[in-house]
């Protein structure tokens, strides 16, 4: 069990994510022809990288989708206007009927992740919420995150 909590602290340290398209209009792209029953992320999030609007425990962070995966890059920035990655974690991304579950290595999901809205290459913003029942307990509604597109794999260091 405190495995499993250590994960799920990394991961609200590391800034995951997520939520629904209901704000947005758009619903979520079935890549199958609309087969399959299981909520799907928008392919336009795949599209470049996703930097974090706000700070997360003195770090920035970025994520990014690509090949069922999400990776979630954490930025240590510098008053000189530099910065230095100082960590990524990789987590498998499993669709169900309502959201995506996040997947670290072989363990059990600890969240799922919606989209609550995305403008193509400008915003998106997600909300996650948690399998473990203390942080349930915690966030009731999940955590919500906002995010700036950026072309390449660049932090927003002006928190």
């Amino acid at each position: 069990m405190s495995h499993y909590l250590k994960i799920s602290a990394a991961i609200l340290s590391s800034t995951l994510f997520l939520s629904g398209c209901a704000s947005t209009g758009m619903s979520p792209s079935m890549p199958n022809g609309g087969t399959d029953n299981n909520y799907q992320l928008p392919q336009e999030i795949y599209d470049g990288y996703w930097a974090m609007t706000a700070g997360m425990d003195g770090q920035a962070a970025v994520i990014n989708f690509r090949d069922g995966m999400t990776y979630n890059y954490r930025f240590k920035c510098y008053t000189d206007g530099n910065f230095e990655q100082v960590g990524v974690e990789q987590y498998k991304l499993r669709p169900n009927r309502t959201a995506v579950g996040l997947q670290h290595e072989n363990n059990p999901e600890f969240s799922q992740i919606k989209v609550v809205k995305l403008t193509p290459k400008q915003n998106l913003t997600l909300n996650q919420s948690f399998s473990a029942p203390e942080l349930q307990e915690a966030y009731p509604n999940g955590q919500m995150y906002n995010y700036v597109y950026k072309p390449t794999l660049e932090p927003l260091c002006t928190l």
